[in-house]
């Protein structure tokens, strides 16, 4: 692999798109999506606890270092691979996407339209696509989607209140990523061989594409891959109700990294025969489908971390007392000054009127560690979300049916006014 020229000519493709109008124009609509998302999330934020937790302008900025890491990464497997993108059906791809996104939000993944469009094509014969590669551009997206969830996935998890699958209301995490993803692909023509001498070129290894042509070239003809800069955006979303944020984080990372590195091995022998096709296509939605319901029953089904004791921390307020003062989500506050406390009535008792510098004795719910911390300031405010009360609050019930079964309900709902109205 001539990795030196292979550095050398992506450097040159990626200074001269930037300097491209419509490039940038395509970047700058999915920075302003990306933010939008993360400006949707700090309103609910403000909504539900009164104080901004993750800013959005620094959340962007993180995502933005964060997507240009998860880029190179893609970059380097798709030339590796040899994915050309050309014979994907990329449009076709996006528009099934943005149907089924009608059907349930989670569904705009591109691996169940993918499986749609290659299973319509191995049975029917539509679309003309090719089904390795477009096996292999669903597999690099989740196995970027993996590394970012890794790194970065637990980053700025905000709280939240969620009715858990035993009926309670307790103490969760939202864990939400977006990441503008710059790479460049691979854009592939058989041309004649005469064109090709003299044209500046690096010259690849045999065994190189991995992912090869779905037709050969005809004689006279060898296959000649364009470098091109494209523009994707990747989402990550989560609850983390039975798991520390960064546990779960982890979790989900490693499960996609499976689904993505069985799914890219699927990729490479459907070029081998119909049945492996017949495979890829199939394991690209169902597989899928699977892992979201296994980590979704888990935290239906699981014992809720951030429950059971009134005085249990769920999140600090930044720059607060608390915050200074090392309290961390988890602890349970045992003592204010001195004087234990039990419940929140306990809590907001013992800083009443106010006091300064307290000293707080807390046991964390999740490593039973015990500490004794100085809290600098006047309180109260103390500075501390805690999990739910008896009252439960504003909360996000896990157990909500998916879209369309509301939008059947208030479609029933409507012709039942209206019956009744006549």
């Amino acid at each position: 692999m001539p990795v030196v020229e292979l550095i050398r000519l992506l450097g040159q493709t990626a200074a001269a798109a930037v300097l491209r109008f419509d490039f940038l124009l395509i970047i700058g609509v999915v920075l302003l999506m990306v933010y939008t998302q993360y400006q949707r999330a700090a309103m609910l934020e403000q909504r539900l606890f009164g104080f901004v937790r993750n800013r959005p302008g620094e959340q962007l900025v993180q995502s933005v270092l964060d997507g240009i890491l998860g880029g190179a990464i893609a970059t380097v497997v798709f030339v590796v691979m040899g994915v050309s993108l050309n014979e994907v059906g990329i449009w076709y791809l996006w528009g099934l996407a943005l149907l089924l996104m009608l059907v349930q939000p989670r569904f705009m993944c591109f691996s169940y339209g993918a499986g749609i469009l290659a299973l319509s094509h191995l049975i029917l014969g539509v679309p003309s696509i090719d089904v390795p590669a477009l096996m292999a551009l669903v597999a690099v997206l989740h196995l970027v989607e993996a590394v970012l969830i890794l790194l970065s996935g637990a980053r700025s998890a905000s709280p939240l209140y969620v009715r858990s699958g035993r009926g309670d209301v307790v103490g969760a995490f939202s864990l939400q990523k977006f990441w503008p993803l710059p790479f460049i692909a691979l854009i592939g023509a058989a041309v004649p061989v005469e064109i090709l001498q003299g044209v500046p070129a690096v010259d690849m290894p045999d065994w190189w594409p991995i992912i090869r042509p779905s037709q050969p070239a005809p004689p006279g003809m060898e296959y000649a891959f364009a470098l091109f800069p494209v523009v994707a955006a990747l989402g990550y979303g989560d609850i983390a109700v039975t798991r520390a944020p960064a546990v779960k984080a982890r979790q989900t990372s490693a499960r996609l990294l499976l689904y993505s590195a069985g799914l890219l091995a699927l990729a490479v022998l459907s070029q081998h025969g119909w049945v492996w096709a017949f495979l890829a296509a199939l394991y690209s939605p169902l597989v899928h489908e699977w892992v979201i319901r296994t980590a979704r029953r888990s935290e239906l089904e699981g014992e809720p971390k951030f429950a059971g004791r009134e005085t249990m921390v769920l999140d600090v307020h930044p720059d607060s007392p608390a915050a200074r003062g090392g309290v961390q989500p988890g602890d349970i506050i045992l003592a204010v000054n001195g004087i234990r406390v039990a419940t929140r009535q306990d809590l907001a008792d013992a800083m009443t009127p106010w006091a300064f510098d307290v000293k707080v004795e807390v046991e964390n719910g999740l490593t039973g560690e015990r500490r004794t911390l100085l809290c600098p300031g006047k309180v109260p405010p103390l500075g501390v979300l805690l999990v739910p009360g008896a009252d439960g609050g504003l909360y996000l019930d896990l157990r909500e049916r998916p879209r369309w079964q509301r939008l059947l309900d208030r479609w029933a709902r409507f012709w039942s006014t209206r019956s009744l109205r006549r």
